[in-house]
């Protein structure tokens, strides 16, 4: 008993409870900056977010890095305790970790020879460019915990903080005003830590087995987590260094490499030679996969899929060309291969609409409907057959932005509900399931006083809702939003939790749907719908062709390279997207600007090559009407959208305040800046409206749908303070309705800025609260809105900032008697020609016509 005390003291004193509790506390790290990453990862991101698209693809090549690199790490920590404990008889843990510096250990062997430091060097050179990478991009993106990636990148593997970097990259978009952040606070001392670390990558080899190996090894490491760095032209710096490092590293190999050997097998021999040069071997796999998958996945979707469409050609041409191939046989094969292609895409085709028919039985009984069979009689009852349910589809992806598009959905969708009770929706959104069916109706309820039954509503979810962001294609956006709405179609028809009914009616332009839906649902479908605004118009290809700036351009001047480019662009797209609006059997508009562009879009494209191929050409048509066929007459027709007057009309006309308002989500095209200037122009004209009782004052009411609207706000509040006006100005972001209401009810002046408002649902608004609206001289707004009633002005028209100011100025001198008279005559054009029940009344003309046409097309 008193030896075994007299042992266990004798061990307490001995240094290797030391050791096992370092070896404890590295792992202890590990977790610690596991957890800091996790949280600088998941922060202000949702749970599904992580499990979906490019930052779920890297957090499964982080685990997968992880478990092949540390397989590997735990070899060699068996292989250097049995090492140990050969040389050293009856040795215990404590004292293997005692007297071998696993670090250097570990290290020493993975840097020794022209063969293993070739192959390690890389992960040394990645690690100095992954150090800019996160410094640069960090601040942009507000990344929380930087410096945690490459501690644990040090401690675990670089190629796992690689690929949790890149999540947190696609987790995190950047924000506006934070480029460069650490550009502006670098210090020129930190000029040369990056290039002093390139440096100590350099020595390594030249001093690997001597007493500077260690502190060489760790300067490097030391260099890598210096905070502020300048980074401009770094990046250049890193790859000429790494190319220099290539270049000498492979000139000190060829010479050791046998002359029987085959090159590729000598190395991978070498690379897996011990467990401790496997495990970084495996660390510079990993990092290679995941970066070469980041270049890959990287920018717009086109993109990602025209370099994954090169990498296979290449592919394909280098296994033929090592492999050599008989044309002839492949020429032989061609036919067969087609015919195949065919018959597998045809059974595809069938399996999914049988699918659709599972899914529709499924959906109906689980809202305790029956439909095509026989309900049992009762003593009181006979028996009587379920016919079909009608089940009408709404494609809306953004169905809770609460913006005039919305407002259409849901009066159309309330209207369907009090006309066909038992009809059964299905609502399309990439909102749902992150907003609950239940907060969606409530906001539809608080925002447009719209009381929408959730028992026969069904959202289908669209994750990848990103696809049509205009935010997420850099180039060619028109033609990647398309096509990305066509994924997205199929995503809610087609996908996991897909399901189409016997209407699909589109409530936000998106044509190129319409042949997908065809083509999958069959001719049995009927297809509607509701455009806000033409995708491509030739107001747009007209100030290409002249080269105005505007959205088509970015805000700036285009030359004239670009300007040809973009001609032949909107050429090929006008085509396709006027061939894509034939599949709609009717098409209801929100303004006569927008009808004649589509009207004008359908002739064109009636008379295409591309439309007699698919026979929906007018020859096509004549044809099908002499044998006697029914030939679905395709309308386009105005139908105004609503606008909620009645609470509107309640504000006094008189006695108004001096205060302006915006109401308009923040998207670019609204052109919020030009309001700004605007009254930054005003107080140039009158000074005295700065302030005092005659001080005017502009709020800007309006949505914020995502991280770029959020930007653009953002960016909204430093140009008021450019402009010195933030004393005036007032920003109101997803206020209710009521609040809505409440300050037009307050205000004076409506402002409506966009050029090219296909409608301009909020002028509406102004007008019926009693608002003097001053709008943009184009479009909806100026040929339908703001119109003569009975030969009284209702508002005034602008294009620029200093014709604004002029025509605010304008209606702040009228006399009460003249500015009364407009108030009433805005107010009287609004009630009559855009209230809830003129637009019900439009859309119960085209609703008739569309269940006249799913009836003539029910099969039993």
């Amino acid at each position: 008993m008193a030896t075994t005390a007299e042992g266990a003291a004798s061990w307490l004193l001995s240094k290797e409870p030391i050791a096992i509790g370092i070896f404890v506390v590295y792992f202890a790290l590990i977790a610690t900056f596991s957890y800091l990453v996790y949280l600088s990862v998941t922060e202000d991101a949702k749970l599904e977010d992580l499990f979906s698209g490019r930052p779920f693809l890297f957090i499964r090549l982080a685990v997968a890095a992880l478990g092949c690199t540390w397989y590997f790490m735990i070899e060699y920590m068996k292989w250097s305790f049995r090492n140990y404990a050969s040389a050293h008889r009856g040795a215990t843990f404590g004292q293997w970790l005692l007297n071998t510096a696993l670090f250097e250990e570990a290290w020493s062997i993975v840097c020794d020879g022209p063969a293993k430091w070739w192959i390690s060097s890389w992960i040394c050179i990645w690690s100095v460019f992954l150090t800019a990478v996160i410094y640069r991009e960090s601040p942009r993106r507000n990344i929380k915990y930087p410096w945690a990636y490459l501690i644990l990148g040090m401690l675990v593997a670089i190629s796992v903080a690689t690929s949790l970097y890149l999540a947190a990259i696609y987790l995190h978009p950047r924000k506006a005003g934070r480029r460069g952040a650490y550009d502006r606070f670098a210090k020129p001392s930190f000029y040369l830590c990056l290039p002093l670390s390139l440096y100590t990558i350099y020595r390594i080899p030249s001093v690997t087995g001597t007493p500077l190996f260690l502190p060489t090894l760790l300067l490097m490491h030391v260099f890598l987590l210096v905070p502020f760095i300048s980074f401009r032209r770094i990046y250049i710096t890193i790859y000429l260094a790494a190319f220099l490092f290539f270049i000498t590293n492979t000139a000190a190999l060829i010479p050791i490499i046998p002359a029987s050997a085959k090159n590729g097998r000598w190395l991978f021999d070498q690379a897996f030679s011990h467990p401790a040069q496997g495990s970084i071997s495996m660390d510079v796999l990993w990092t290679a996969v995941t970066v070469f998958l980041w270049y890959l996945v990287g920018g717009s979707f086109a993109s990602s899929v025209g370099k994954s469409a090169i990498l296979a050609g290449v592919s394909l041409g280098a296994v033929l060309k090592h492999y050599g191939i008989n044309w002839g046989l492949l020429a032989s094969a061609v036919p067969i291969l087609s015919l195949l292609s065919f018959g597998v895409a045809y059974l595809a085709l069938s399996r999914v609409r049988s699918k659709n028919a599972e899914r529709r039985k499924e959906l109906l009984e689980s809202m305790g409907l029956k439909e095509n069979v026989v309900v049992p009689g009762t003593k009181d009852t006979p028996p009587s057959r379920a016919g079909k349910k009608l089940i009408v589809g709404f494609w809306h992806p953004y169905c809770n932005a609460g913006g005039g598009g919305e407002r259409v959905l849901w009066s159309a969708l309330a209207y369907i509900q009090r006309t066909q009770p038992e009809t059964v929706t299905l609502i399309y959104s990439g909102d749902y399931p992150a907003a609950s069916k239940e907060m969606i109706l409530a906001k539809a309820k608080d925002r447009f006083s719209i009381d929408i039954n959730p028992k026969l509503v069904k959202f289908i979810p669209l994750p990848s809702r990103y696809l049509i962001s205009d935010k997420y294609w850099s180039k060619l956006t028109l033609l990647g939003q398309s096509a990305g709405s066509v994924f997205l179609a199929w995503e809610g028809l087609c996908g996991k939790q897909g399901i189409w009914g016997d209407m699909f009616i589109d409530t936000m332009g998106h044509a190129f749907t319409y042949p997908f839906v065809r083509l999958f649902t069959g001719s049995e479908m009927v297809i509607a719908a509701y455009t806000h605004y033409p995708t491509v118009s030739a107001d747009m290809v007209r100030r290409v062709r002249s080269r105005e700036a505007g959205v088509e351009s970015g805000g700036r001047k285009p030359g004239w390279i670009r300007t040809v480019f973009k001609l032949v662009y909107y050429s090929i797209f006008t085509r396709l997207y006027a061939t894509s609006l034939l599949f709609a059997e009717s098409i209801m508009t929100n303004s006569s600007w927008t009808q004649n562009h589509i009207e004008t879009l359908l002739t064109s494209a009636k008379r295409s090559i591309l439309a007699a191929v698919l026979l929906l050409d007018e020859k096509t048509e004549q044809k099908k009407a002499e044998r006697g066929d029914k030939v679905s007459k395709r309308e386009c027709k105005v139908v105004y959208p609503p606008c909620d007057a009645e609470s509107l009309t309640k504000s006094r006309l008189e006695k108004r305040g001096r205060g302006m308002v915006s109401l308009a989500q923040f998207r670019p095209e609204k052109a919020h800046a030009k309001q700004l200037y605007a009254l930054a122009e005003l107080f140039k004209l009158q000074p005295s409206y700065r302030q005092g009782n005659d001080k005017v004052t502009l709020t800007l009411m309006g949505g914020v749908r995502d991280a770029g609207d959020q930007a653009r706000l953002d960016e909204l509040n430093i140009l008021a303070e450019e402009l010195g006006i933030t004393d005036n100005v007032e920003f109101v972001v997803n206020a209710p309705y009521s609040e809505i209401v409440k300050r037009l009810s307050e205000a004076s002046i409506g402002l409506n800025t966009m050029q090219d408002e296909h409608f301009g649902i909020n002028v509406v608004e102004f007008m019926a609260a009693g608002l003097i609206p001053i709008v943009h001289a184009s479009a909806g707004p100026y040929k339908d809105i703001v119109i003569a009633r009975k030969g009284d002005k209702t508002g005034f028209h602008a294009k620029t900032a200093e014709q604004f100011a002029i025509a605010i100025q304008a209606a702040l001198t009228m006399s009460p008697s003249e500015e009364k008279r407009m108030r009433d005559a805005a107010r009287k054009s609004a009630m009559e020609r855009f209230s809830q029940a003129e637009f019900e009344k439009g859309w119960e003309g085209v609703w008739v016509q569309l269940l006249t046409k799913v009836r003539d097309r029910i099969t039993y």
